[in-house]
């Protein structure tokens, strides 16, 4: 299942990519994939995730605040540089972090600040189904990065979260990459968004 939207001629100073979707879903190999293509900097969720883990737990209130706040002062450090970036967000629509924050305010937040630099951002929604899911939530290539690999966690996340509802956000794909290779959907973005 594909659902492309036809895009307009780029006409903006610089561009965002913004990868989202469910854990495991395979944003960061999309995205490696897609900076070979395109030769865009890489901004992964993880990034910020490991820093803030260096002096908080996972859900406590200086971890959110600390992952939140260093994303937009990099958003804005993009916008103001007017660099062209690829960046992940692991998006659950009925997520809200520590600080109050809900992914849909955080994906409006960041398209705001890219817009209000002159740049324009692309969000692809990846889905996989569940089977598929917790396959790659075991993937060697996952430990290099502290991610999540553990198969009774993941099943609890999948029952428990609502990943398939796309952000409230413009320039917006959603892509099922359950059976397509990450240098086909790589592909299918830069194709899509002329980029």
């Amino acid at each position: 299942m594909i659902k492309l939207k036809k895009s307009q001629k780029n006409k903006s100073l610089f561009n965002v990519v913004v990868i989202y979707g469910g854990v495991a879903v395979g944003k960061f190999t999309v995205a490696n994939e897609l900076q070979k293509l395109i030769n865009y900097k890489f901004f992964h969720n993880h990034h910020t995730h490991d820093l803030a883990r260096q002096l908080f737990k996972r859900g406590e209130m200086g971890s959110s605040s600390i992952i939140e706040n260093v994303r937009f002062v990099v958003f804005k450090e993009i916008a103001r540089t007017k660099i062209n970036v690829i960046t992940t967000h692991t998006y659950s629509s009925d997520f809200i972090s520590e600080t109050g924050l809900t992914d849909q305010m955080y994906m409006k937040k960041v398209e705001s600040i890219i817009k209000k630099g002159g740049g324009t951002s692309y969000f692809v929604h990846l889905i996989a189904d569940d089977k598929e899911l917790m396959k790659r939530v075991i993937g060697e290539s996952r430990k290099n990065w502290k991610k999540l690999m553990d198969k009774k966690i993941m099943k609890d996340i999948l029952k428990n979260k609502v990943w398939r509802t796309v952000a409230p956000v413009k320039n917006n794909i959603q892509i099922d990459n359950t059976n397509l290779s990450p240098k086909r959907v790589a592909k299918m973005i830069k194709d899509n968004f002329k980029l």
